[in-house]
């Protein structure tokens, strides 16, 4: 009996062990992923960065390669022509930049001069501006004018000879040879020489195989969904290309305007800090303040006062901006996709792996990984964190804000949504929405039934809100369709936790269409023992909640006795819990099916279109 019963227990436990083994190890794995992927990328710098910066560089030449090909030349030398004139810019730029640096080497120790000249002058004016700090106290002497007067009454000299009559020996080094000379000047170059060899044949190479290295990602990423991975390949080449071309030219433009700012203001090398203005603009944030420290300091020890200074200043201050907010948007869109605070994250993410080239490539490394997770699946958390579309939609937001009770923050948002949709619109595809996920989350038990009460206040205080805002509804956006001045509606809640929000909303709608709306409450049914309610001169009574099934089937009775009562009367049942794509139609049987808000309102418009013609 004991074997047995520890037969049976290896048997139950065993599988329990094993489940809450893999739970365990679970939610860890995504992070062992993302630490394996960034132990490669840092020591994998020497080969993915040249790799990387040929990527991006035929991106930018493809265009040329690809206009060159419509002239009619071959593949091959349309990429060795566009390679060639792109080694020649490179050179161009290179010996502008040689030239300008030895015509200011020459000046050097004189400008270094006057600049510490003027810095000594500044640091003398501060000191005696705030002498006071430094007077000397009743205790004592400063201990920085101590120091110094010792340093003025010393003097230099060889120690004396020792007893023995030794003199101190000075041990100097022998001058280097010319090997030594060769490793100390040439091997340091020897490894940007070799970045820039592997850059340029693997650009050559991109540009030969372009068409293959693309079949083979498609494949890579699933030839099984190639409809979507090549849609995410064009999205991505293209907006990586107009990103760099744009870039490129407005780089080009900004080092131009800088060049011909600064001849005009007299500042030696005024080409070489142009051409290193449009360089270090690729730098996202700092590019720019790196570039305006040489012409300042230049302006500083040029000028005899500090106007010089100012004005080169002014120059950076008002193109930076000028090119920044109005040319960038003017001319590639008002975003490339990315959010600010994910710009930020990614320069300080990839020059933390990767160094200074890691700021240069944080943009399209990022931009590119966004991309693929608007379009593949396995990415798409780059897209969430990084990217400019908002994490939650209109729906889930207002969900959130009212289950929280930010309701002042729900109003804002209806304000906003408002400029761009009309009311109706809004009620349909956000508030409604919104209840039917909360309906649904009581359901499945995420959220306790009592919350939803405070999800129905806050709803009815946003509506109310909602009232006092004018212009929300112009006589003129009304639908020509939706006949109802003069019409009288009654609305009659129901029973359910979210059913009197939905009333409210119905209610103000109606009234700014025109009708004359009678609100009532299901209780009063109630407090009558169940009689049914007179509806007066009103042609249309309404039934208004947030009704599934079971709801729909207690209602429908009520529904049909008022018919039967008042044969004139046209009885609506709305809205469904089914508007949503995870659950069935819940209609209200031997009624019209409604499941939004507009189909309430042009359901009323049926009503009194053919209580007109009835009466003609």
């Amino acid at each position: 009996m004991g074997l047995v019963l520890e037969t049976l227990a290896s048997k139950v436990v065993t599988p329990v062990i094993a489940r809450s083994r893999r739970s365990g190890l679970e939610p860890l794995v995504p992070w062992l992923i993302a630490a394996i992927a960034m132990a490669g990328l840092y020591f994998g710098k020497s080969v993915l960065v040249p790799i990387i910066l040929a990527g991006l560089i035929s991106f930018l030449l493809a265009p040329i390669a690809r206009l060159l090909r419509r002239t009619g030349l071959p593949r091959g030398p349309a990429v060795i022509v566009t390679v060639l004139l792109a080694l020649a810019g490179f050179a161009l730029i290179g010996s502008v930049i040689a030239s300008q640096v030895a015509t200011l080497g020459k000046d050097a120790p004189v400008y270094a001069e006057r600049i510490s000249e003027k810095v000594e002058r500044v640091r003398s004016q501060v000191t005696h501006q705030f002498d006071f700090l430094s007077r000397d106290s009743s205790l004592g002497s400063n201990g920085r004018r101590d120091a110094a007067r010792a340093r003025g009454s010393g003097t230099k000299a060889l120690p004396a000879p020792t007893p023995d009559g030794a003199l101190p020996v000075q041990i100097q080094e022998a001058p280097p040879t010319a090997v030594e000379e060769l490793r100390t000047y040439v091997l340091p170059a020897i490894a940007p020489l070799e970045t820039i060899l592997i850059v340029l044949i693997v650009t050559i190479f991109i540009l030969f195989q372009k068409e293959d290295l693309r079949d083979r990602a498609i494949r890579l990423m699933g030839a099984a969904d190639l409809h979507r991975s090549t849609i995410a390949l064009d999205d991505g080449a293209r907006r990586l290309s107009r990103y760099f071309l744009s870039q490129f030219a407005i780089n080009c433009a900004f080092g131009a305007m800088i060049w011909g700012s600064l001849y005009l203001l007299d500042i030696p090398a005024p080409a070489l800090w142009g051409i290193l203005a449009g360089l270090l603009r690729f730098v996202p944030y700092v590019g720019s303040i790196i570039a305006a420290v040489g012409p300042v300091a230049l302006a500083a020890a040029l000028g005899p006062d500090w106007s010089l200074v100012i004005y080169v200043g002014l120059v950076f201050l008002i193109l930076e901006p000028l090119i920044g907010y109005v040319v960038e948007p003017l001319l590639y869109g008002h975003s490339t996709g990315l959010s600010p605070v994910s710009v930020v994250v990614s320069a300080l993410f990839w020059t933390w792996i990767w160094g200074p080239v890691g700021l240069v490539l944080s943009m399209p490394l990022t931009l590119t990984l966004v991309v693929f997770g608007r379009h593949i699946p396995a990415f798409a958390v780059f897209e969430i964190l990084l990217g400019d579309r908002p994490p939650l939609s209109p729906a889930e937001i207002f969900y959130q804000r009212i289950l929280t009770g930010q309701h002042d923050d729900a109003v804002d948002q209806a304000e906003q949504l408002l400029e761009a949709m009309s009311l109706p619109e809004y009620y349909d595809d956000v508030v409604l929405r919104a209840l039917r996920h909360a309906a649904a989350d009581v359901d499945r038990g995420a959220v306790l039934r009592s919350a939803m009460h405070d999800v129905c206040q806050g709803t009815l205080q946003m509506v109310a809100a909602l009232n006092d805002v004018s212009g929300l509804v112009a006589d003129g956006e009304r639908d020509a369709s939706l006949a109802l001045d003069g019409r009288k509606v009654v609305c009659m809640s129901g029973r359910g936790p979210l059913d009197a929000a939905v009333n409210a909303i119905a209610a103000q709608l109606l009234r700014r269409a025109g009708c004359t709306v009678q609100e009532l409450s299901r209780d009063r049914l109630a407090g009558s023992g169940g009689n049914l309610f007179d509806p007066g001169d009103a042609d249309t009574v309404c039934f208004l909640g947030l009704f599934d099934q079971r709801s729909a089937a207690r209602i429908a009775p009520l529904g049909q006795r008022m018919r039967d009562r008042y044969p004139g009367v046209t009885v609506l049942i709305g809205v469904e819990r089914g508007g949503i794509e995870s659950q069935p139609s819940t209609h209200a049987p031997g009624f019209a099916e409604i499941l939004t808000l507009a189909g309430l309102m042009s359901a009323v418009a049926a009503v009194t279109s053919a209580t007109i013609n009835d009466s003609n």
